[in-house]
């Protein structure tokens, strides 16, 4: 290893590990008497926490850089540590009075990208002084040895991931079924939590309904257990579906023999193809369910003992419908996995992975309600209402399409219409279920609490529209909503396949792990032209949240470690900078309409205002003096939910953190057609690890495509600011016209228009492709470190 001279040795030890708020040392001392000697000292409590600076002061680190060069260690050859901390100590101008290596890593001086792992008072800081002050006066050595204690220093790992989930199921993982639940951590977050602390919370908790605490383990798995069916909805009796709760029968379900003729009827083929179950998977962008989840074949009987409920297998979004005792009925509905079911990979690269539920960003839901229209006319609803422009996305968590649910609720009805003037919320990428246990809030602009449960269920709210009776209607969800919440919560992310997408280097994800929760995109030297956000640290951390334990167990990150995971902040838009067309589109007349909405919880507890607390909380008179902006997500499986933004604008994850690199039209590859049907069917997105998945830049692949290519959606583009096109004017009824991004649509009536589909245009009406601007500052060392580190996760 060269050691090399650059001008400030702790800029450099710091920059690949530390930051203002960086780590207060949490590592564990074993006690005892004071050192007896120097190297006791050294051995024990300030080698062990030189591990932290060699995460990134080696060569090729993230602290092999200008600032950083004059202080390097070996990175495997620990013997040499003494001598090259001493001859930094020399390099950086000895005591005078402090050193600068404790000046850097206490915070003092800045900036330095690994924070302040030892602050001031700390022991880590404490060892560190007497050990330098040694190395000016050996003398003197032992009386300073004497104003410390000894035992040695066992750090806590950088690198560690609970995947997601809640706390719950992980606390309750072996445990007997009469074991008492603890408290839901996502409840600590309210006004005044981790004040002053390197991670930032402004989302607050809210409770909205007195049963959320299951009281022991085995009610939490019975809850599970229960809200399974009612959410993956794969055929089981009680199964959830399309308006009509868990029941057997359901105006919009359509016999499986329709479903049976889509080949020729929509499709236009000659024959059935032998891969039906496949291509309508593909077409759709659903993959076939993980579990049986059978449909009858021409001619079955559903209840065929030999083939119960029929030889077919369903897609992920498509159940068939049971009776209470089990019998099939041989009808069919669609679930919440049309927006809610994806898949990465395929079930043997690993474990969680194939079909999963809870992610998507593969499925045209538009196309499959068109395709559907066509075969079952009650089905049309949602193909008139479109629900998205591109594959991949989705346009449902707005209060412009809650208000649908509850029409016939004549109160709500005046601020309904009023808000069919407010700008449309355009497409959004639903975001993954393993998250939720992690979350206080829901909606990509924290729009409602967590503990807001009934919307959770409102694609299954019975009867919609023609409630009859509508207290009945809705008692089916309070009935539910629990069990449901609870299975999604019990949902863990999958884990990076080494054996399919290459081992993670671990090396570079520890300086990952640093830089992650360390790193001040704000530091002085930085010159970061975006405005710096209230509060934390200025890390990535500070928005998104704490995943090491070497900072979930520091005070200085977190008030407590059950805040692990747990990202609140909702983020100022001048800040984050993404699309902000969801966010204009939840305006304060909506958030006034959602007042008197019952999935706003207006028959709940309110505050002075007379609002009810589980609303709106981009009401003014909920969120107070909190700018609107977007909630920075948790991060567990974060490999795994590309494209990122709430918009899917951003193909993968280096283009997150190296905005200049983003396409602004692109298209995800498609898999190949079966031989044969070439031109005949229209594939979905190549979703095996092997052929479509980035493991360098962390996403799926794609190709670039230019402007005046093919037809719409995407010829109507352009860069030239000073140019007019088609979709400017459209943008214009978008932006004032609530519903009308939904209903202004040609109808699909041909396989090209599917496929243009695909198509991701960053010029469209809520498709741009800017924001997350303040990582323009990192080196691209830094984004690889920080990426390795994220595959962790």
């Amino acid at each position: 290893m060269g050691l090399r001279v650059a001008a400030v040795l702790l800029p450099a030890l710091l920059l690949a590990a530390c930051g203002e708020y960086s780590g207060r040392s949490n590592g564990v001392s074993g006690g005892g008497n004071s050192p007896r000697s120097m190297g006791e000292l050294f051995s024990g409590q300030v080698q062990p926490r030189l591990d932290f600076c060699r995460s990134c002061h080696i060569d090729g680190g993230a602290g092999d850089v200008e600032d950083g060069q004059d202080f390097m260690l070996h990175p495997t050859d620990k013997s040499q540590d003494m001598a090259l901390l001493r001859l930094s100590w020399e390099r950086l101008g000895r005591n005078n009075p402090t050193s600068r290596i404790l000046l850097m890593a206490s915070g003092q001086e800045t900036p330095h990208s690994g924070g302040a792992p030892w602050p001031v008072g700390s022991d880590a800081y404490k060892a560190m002084d007497v050990l330098l002050k040694c190395f000016e006066d050996e003398s003197a050595c032992a009386g300073l040895l004497s104003s410390i204690g000894g035992g040695a220093v066992v750090e806590r790992p950088l690198l560690g991931s609970r995947r997601g989930g809640h706390y719950w199921f992980d606390y309750c993982e072996g445990k007997p079924d009469n074991t008492e639940v603890p408290p839901d951590p996502r409840e600590l977050v309210t006004p005044g939590v981790n004040a002053g602390k390197a991670v930032y919370m402004n989302a607050w908790w809210q409770t909205c309904q007195e049963d959320n605490h299951p009281g022991t383990c085995g009610e939490l798995r019975a809850r599970s257990e229960r809200g399974y069916p009612l959410v993956a909805s794969d055929g089981e009796v009680g199964a959830g579906h399309f308006f009509g709760g868990n029941y057997p029968t359901a105006f919009y379900a359509f016999d499986a023999e329709l479903y049976n003729q889509m080949w020729d009827r929509v499709w236009k083929l000659d024959a059935r193809p032998q891969n039906f179950d496949e291509l309508v998977a593909e077409r759709w962008g659903m993959p076939l369910s993980p579990t049986p989840n059978p449909y009858p074949l021409p001619d079955e009987d559903p209840n065929d003992p030999l083939k119960p409920g029929g030889s077919g297998q369903l897609p992920m979004g498509v159940t068939q419908l049971r009776n209470e005792d089990g019998s099939w009925t041989g009808k069919l509905n669609v679930t919440c996995s049309i927006c809610h079911g994806g898949g990465v990979g395929d079930k043997g690269d690993g474990p969680g992975l194939g079909a999963m539920y809870g992610t998507n960003s593969l499925s045209d839901i538009t196309v499959m309600f068109s395709d559907l229209a066509r075969l079952a006319p009650q089905q049309s609803a949602l193909a008139l209402i479109s629900q998205n422009k591109v594959r991949g996305t989705g346009n449902i968590t707005n209060f412009q399409l809650f208000g649908t649910l509850t029409i016939t609720d004549v109160p709500g009805l005046p601020g309904y219409l009023s808000i069919q003037t407010q700008p449309s919320t355009g497409t959004e990428d639903p975001p993954v279920w393993w998250n939720v246990g992690s979350r206080s809030a829901k909606f990509f602009d924290g729009g409602q609490v967590m503990d807001a449960k009934r919307i959770e269920l409102s694609f299954h709210f019975p009867n919609t529209p023609f409630h009859f009776d509508m207290a009945a209607d809705k008692q089916w969800i309070l009935d539910h909503q629990q069990d449901s919440d609870a299975w999604i919560m019990s949902l863990k992310s999958p884990a990076w396949p080494e054996n399919k997408l290459g081992e993670i280097d671990t090396a570079l994800a520890q300086q990952g792990a640093i830089l992650f929760h360390s790193k001040d995109l704000w530091a002085a030297k930085l010159n970061n032209p975006v405005p710096k956000p209230p509060g934390g640290n200025g890390s990535c951390a500070s928005c998104h949240g704490a995943y090491s334990p070497r900072f979930v167990h520091d005070p200085a990150y977190l008030d407590t470690p059950l805040l692990e995971g747990i990202a609140a902040n909702i983020v100022p838009i001048e800040v984050i900078g993404t699309d902000r067309r969801r966010l204009d589109g939840n305006s304060q007349l909506v958030a006034l309409a959602a007042r008197s909405n019952w999935f706003a919880y207006n028959d709940g507890e309110k505050n002075e205002n007379g609002v009810s607390l589980c609303a709106d909380w981009n009401d003014t008179a909920l969120r107070g003096d909190r700018k609107l902006g977007y909630l920075a997500p948790p991060l567990y499986g974060v490999w795994a939910t590309a494209p990122y933004f709430h918009n899917g604008a951003v193909p993968n994850l280096w283009q997150v953190l190296q905005p200049a690199d983003r396409p602004a039209i692109w298209r995800r590859l498609s898999k190949p057609a079966p031989a044969g049907l070439e031109g005949k069917v229209v594939m979905g997105f190549d979703s095996a690890l092997a052929t479509g998945y980035d493991s360098t830049d962390i996403g799926w692949k794609y190709e670039t495509l230019s402007c005046g290519v093919g037809s719409m959606p995407f010829i109507d583009c352009q860069d030239d600011p000073d140019g007019a096109t088609i979709q400017d004017a459209l943008s214009l009824v978008w932006a004032n016209g609530g519903l009308a991004w939904n209903l202004i649509n040609a109808p699909i009536l041909t396989d090209a228009q599917v496929e243009d589909r695909k198509v991701y245009n960053s010029f469209y009406y809520s498709q741009d492709k800017g924001g997350h601007e303040f990582t323009r500052v990192l080196t691209d060392q830094e984004r690889r470190a920080l990426i390795e580190y994220m595959k962790t996760l």
